[in-house]
């Protein structure tokens, strides 16, 4: 994300719910392109530290074993995927926890939230 008026707060930094964006849009994408086909995912919540000024241009770092990463114990549950943003520099200057409620797709036909 490229620091820019529109992301920018009061003291010419990238504006803390701008940041939450980038974090959010990272683990969607991140959970769109790993998670199995027979499951789904809803977004719960998110922890988010805030490490450094947010300046320049940012980008958003999910690291993930997507091979293992959705396999619960048992269905409905819960996974937090990590999210790093770092400046140009790699610096980190935030670092967040996307919790994900993850779940079976209900059959074709079925009506019956899962």
């Amino acid at each position: 994300m490229k620091q820019r008026w529109a992301v920018q707060n009061h003291i010419q930094t990238v504006h803390a719910i701008a940041v939450c964006n980038l974090v959010e849009m990272t683990m969607g994408i991140v959970a769109e392109s790993t998670i199995p086909p027979h499951l789904r995912w809803l977004p719960m919540g998110m922890d988010i530290s805030y490490l450094k000024k947010a300046t320049g241009q940012l980008h958003g770092v999910s690291n993930i074993d997507p091979e293992t990463f959705f396999t619960l114990p048992q269905y409905p549950g819960e996974v937090k995927v990590p999210v790093e943003v770092k400046n140009n520099d790699g610096v980190v200057v935030t670092k967040a926890e996307v919790r994900l409620w993850i779940s079976k797709k209900p059959a074709p036909g079925d009506k019956k939230s899962a």
